[in-house]
């Protein structure tokens, strides 16, 4: 098939990541992929040595020039589907259909309230939360959706993962001796750092030795918050702010216990990723969170917003090391159960063709037959570890 997967946007963020893992995953599979978005962006810089190629468009949505120059486009190249990304590239794609009828499917990456979603031809939802709330809120027919997880690093553990599982530890800060609670995505009110901070103190009643490792680009508006409330508590030498990580991999498999407290949450990358390292993971049971997370075999479920909650199920995995490794193992094979990328990729494939062929009544080009890759292998060879600005 030849396919556009359309992103907006010059930084890096998890659609970012999606997007550009599924490219380069369907490119292995034999389709001609090019992927539309802005010049100099994130993006484009992660394509070199991929099959996948790169047009540019500012993506303005008026006056109607860059419009009508991609539809004329995608006519000439025979595009069978264009899959977008991001709101503004959505909202870019939804108006695209007034000058091509070449179907228009989108990935649903968070759940805000958005007339265009029912003008899709077709929505993928990266959780059933999403889903739910795509039909209920946006009026997406139920036959036009479906929900397919997102594609994590499968990145195997190295050899010397205890080598540099020290080294990260020393180059941020913390000793071997220290239990690390990591703490991924941008410091921002939705993602409710101020939760962890509130549940420290009794946190550390218990263990005594607990760190926290704060990784991702922080709010200047949300961090004097963070600042004011460590100053009072007395917390600041136990809370290290790091900056955003490329080799989350190797982050995870550092840390001892991740935890995810949003307020809300689409999907959540996090958890898996924590999974997919062998580590225990204490979230709050909003939105995605709820779906990977198994309360009590993977880790614990609270409340969100319950301080309380959230310090005593912490404490009670730093404190039993026992109890640590077998959720650890638990979340491990859950992983490799939700996540299976190649069967992501070949799914993705399948809405594509059963789309095209409703919408424009022909039949489209099947993939290249290729040898059967591994799930590990398919959708991140080329592409860098997953990277937070979320």
């Amino acid at each position: 098939m030849k396919i556009v997967q359309l992103i907006s946007g010059v930084g890096v963020n998890g659609a970012v990541i999606q997007c550009l893992r599924l490219a380069e995953g369907l490119a292995k599979r034999g389709h001609d992929v090019t992927l539309v978005g802005e010049w100099d962006s994130w993006i484009q810089s992660q394509l070199p040595g991929t099959n996948v190629k790169f047009r540019f468009s500012d993506l303005r949505r008026w006056p109607f020039h860059d419009l009508k120059a991609m539809a004329q486009w995608i006519e000439q190249q025979d595009i069978d589907i264009v899959h977008t990304h991001n709101t503004r590239g959505q909202i870019f794609g939804t108006l695209l259909k007034m000058f091509t009828k070449v179907p228009v499917v989108a990935t649903a990456h968070h759940t805000k309230l958005h007339a265009y979603w029912m003008m899709k031809d077709f929505v993928i939802a990266n959780s059933d939360h999403t889903r739910g709330i795509e039909i209920n809120w946006n009026r997406v027919r139920p036959r036009n959706i479906e929900t397919v997880r997102a594609l994590i690093d499968h990145t195997p553990i190295p050899r010397n993962a205890e080598v540099l599982r020290d080294r990260w530890r020393e180059e941020n800060g913390f000793t071997q001796n220290d239990k690390v609670i990591g703490i991924v995505g941008d410091v921002c009110p939705r993602k409710n750092h101020l939760l962890l901070v509130k549940a420290m103190p009794e946190i550390l009643r218990r263990v005594p030795n607990a760190k926290v490792a704060v990784i991702g680009n922080r709010c200047p508006r949300y961090m004097p918050k963070i600042d004011a409330r460590l100053n009072e508590l007395g917390l600041r030498d136990h809370f290290h702010f790091i900056d955003f990580q490329f080799d989350i991999p190797n982050m995870m498999r550092a840390i001892d216990l991740l935890v995810a407290c949003p307020t809300q949450e689409a999907f959540g990358l996090t958890p898996p990723e924590a999974m997919a390292a062998f580590k225990p993971v204490v979230a709050t049971r909003v939105g995605g969170l709820i779906e990977s997370v198994v309360d009590g075999e993977t880790g614990y479920l609270v409340p969100s917003k319950n301080a309380a909650a959230l310090s005593a199920a912490v404490a009670k995995v730093l404190e039993n090391d026992d109890l640590a490794e077998q959720m650890g193992v638990a979340g491990r094979a859950r992983f490799l159960e939700m996540f299976d990328n190649y069967r992501n990729v070949i799914r993705h494939e399948e809405i594509y063709t059963d789309v095209a062929r409703r919408v424009l009544r022909r039949e489209v080009s099947k993939p290249v037959s290729l040898p059967k890759r591994t799930p590990a292998s398919l959708p991140t060879a080329g592409v860098p570890p997953m990277v937070y600005h979320r």
